[in-house]
């Protein structure tokens, strides 16, 4: 079994891996590089393959290009993970499989980069088996992460199972959906694994991710204070935690109307109405600058009757947000005004000096500033640690993160009996791992 590390060896993103047994091969994840995308000022969609590779938002995709791709498998709907489909799935004269919520993004994100590919999209339920080729069966086991229909990728071959996780937890107490389906885990680790390749983005926080609950409660808790103040009220989030939106629905309970604003925002809401996971019937949902204009008049004449959610909680210059502060449209904040963020700041320099940017522009206008009001979709170092006893893995390859990341998943693994260079390998991008020498 030969593994082939496209992306996500050396950065958190841009998430792209690939295995190959008897000359058969499937490749997991087609993502971007959001870093370069953003610095793009969002012009990747127009962009060639070829460019958007010279600028290093999709992966190097070289070592397969003249292999035999049988399949192309997407465990989830983040552009970190599906963002390079348009540019690089043509490539391949293979399906892709990905579960219903997914594909409803991944058609979407083909449709906008305005690419007419031919590659047919498969839809699985999580538990449904699948038969890839001769050498390869497919199953989604369903896991936690902060979007719906998050999935660890089982790959049945010859030599024992390739189970691919890039984003998963475990949370006890989810908002939608289910728990993570551990006993599945435990089945397909006394089948046997014969790799695992896991994300190692929150590797290096100790204990456990806390619960989506918890954050429903924190949400209900800062809202009632706000409502309590007066005030305009705004909140943020990543556009598909579908989960956290809900928590907001309800714990507004009809006493405001409620705006979504913005692009990406639009985008994830509509695909998960599609599925019936939320209701936006009175919700005024808009990303057209004219809507948005009209929009933020509305909320600036009856600043104590809406709950705006925006986009741009990263700080990201021209999102929503950011116009919102910088006074692009026909609002103003004033003091006594609140900022809720349900979000984390991705540790990247550019995200951190955005964001200081935008928090200092509220902060001069007296807006009152809730960070943090928000729980990772990412696995903690016990999650990690429980993963890697469910699946019993003979080998783990470590992904989604910096030599730092990946490093830190190498200490867990020795914890749990594994060596670095025997059954536990760190690789870069481009490179490919013989798991049999």
């Amino acid at each position: 079994m030969k593994v082939y590390t496209l992306g996500g060896y050396e950065e958190v993103g841009m998430n792209m891996t690939a295995v190959e047994v008897d000359g058969e091969v499937v490749i997991f994840d087609m993502g971007y590089n959001m870093e370069n995308v953003i610095s793009s000022e969002g012009q990747v969609d127009e962009m060639t393959t070829n460019q958007s590779l010279e600028i290093g938002a999709v992966p190097e995709d070289e070592p397969v290009l003249d292999k035999n791709v049988v399949g192309i498998v997407i465990g989830h709907g983040h552009l970190d993970h599906v963002g390079a489909i348009p540019k690089l799935a043509g490539s391949h004269d293979c399906p892709i499989y990905c579960t219903n919520y997914t594909a409803e993004i991944v058609e979407r994100t083909i449709e906008d980069d305005r690419k007419n590919l031919s590659n047919q999209i498969i839809r699985l339920e999580k538990g449904e088996e699948m038969n890839v080729s001769g050498n390869f069966n497919l199953e989604f086991a369903h896991v936690n992460h902060s979007i719906p229909d998050s999935t660890l990728s089982l790959l049945d071959t010859p030599e024992g199972y390739v189970v691919y996780g890039n984003d998963m937890k475990i949370d006890q107490s989810p908002v939608i959906e289910e728990t993570t389906d551990v006993e599945r885990l435990k089945e397909v680790g006394e089948e046997g694994v014969k790799c695992m390749i896991p994300g190692t983005t929150r590797v290096d926080d100790q204990g456990r991710a806390r619960s989506e609950e918890s954050v429903k409660v924190e949400i209900n808790d800062v809202l009632e204070s706000c409502y309590d103040a007066g005030g305009a009220v705004f909140f943020s989030t990543f556009s598909s935690q579908i989960g956290r939106l809900n928590s907001l629905i309800e714990a507004n309970d009809d006493r405001r109307k409620i705006a979504f604003v913005g692009r990406s925002l639009k985008e994830y809401v509509e695909s998960a109405e599609k599925l019936g996971l939320i209701n936006t019937d009175q919700i005024e949902v808009v990303s057209y600058y004219d809507e948005c204009e009209e929009l933020m008049d509305k909320v600036d004449g009856e600043r104590e009757n809406w709950l705006v959610v925006a986009t741009g909680n990263q700080g990201e210059p021209g999102a929503q947000l950011d116009k919102m502060a910088s006074g692009t449209y026909p609002f103003d904040f004033e003091k006594g005004d609140h900022m809720i963020f349900s979000s984390n700041v991705i540790p990247t320099p550019e995200n951190k000096a955005n964001r200081h940017k935008l928090e200092n522009k509220l902060e001069d206008d007296g807006v009152r500033i809730y960070p943090g009001i928000h729980t990772t979709g990412h696995a903690h170092k016990e999650d990690h640690r429980d993963f890697i006893k469910f699946l019993q893995p003979e080998h783990i390859v470590p992904s989604h993160g910096t030599i730092q990341k990946l490093g830190s998943y190498v200490d867990l693994a020795r914890e749990e009996g594994y060596s670095l260079g025997e059954d536990v390998h760190l690789s870069e991008n481009g490179k490919c791992l013989n798991l049999d020498e």
